[in-house]
């Protein structure tokens, strides 16, 4: 009986460490995929007079057409428990939100804006005051 508690406990840490490696990896590729993003911004606007956008967009197609980025990860539902939002893209920056689909799996929402400056929010529904730089 002891050892079935022991061996019980010993799972039981086990799958807590699996999940937080696990929500860790995703917040990593998460803060990768927006640094991706702000490269892809950066980029363009080197090659269009420091226009970060050729005017307000929705989707970041522009960024695969004139070839700064590899894939448009604002078009897909879901990616690794997070969902991409371009909250603005013009002429004089852009603001690009990765909210937590699942809280189980991310603890945090981020946040890429003009500058590649990177920002994380610990609420669900996070606002502008809400999201912090780290």
């Amino acid at each position: 009986m002891t050892v079935m508690g022991i061996v019980a406990t010993l799972v039981s840490l086990a799958v807590v460490g699996a999940v937080n490696f696990k929500k860790q990896a995703n917040e990593s590729n998460c803060q990768a995929n927006l640094k991706g993003i702000a490269a892809g911004f950066e980029v363009y606007a080197a090659r269009n007079s420091l226009m970060y956008a050729p005017s307000e967009q929705s989707s970041l197609q522009f960024l695969l057409d004139d070839g700064c980025l590899n894939q448009d990860l604002t078009t897909m539902p879901q990616l690794a428990n997070f969902r991409y939002i371009v909250a603005s893209a013009n002429p004089s920056g852009y603001d690009i939100r990765a909210i937590a689909v699942n809280p189980a799996l991310s603890g945090h929402n981020y946040q890429i804006v003009t500058g590649g400056l990177l920002r994380r929010s610990d609420t669900p529904q996070p606002s502008d005051a809400d999201f912090k730089y780290f």
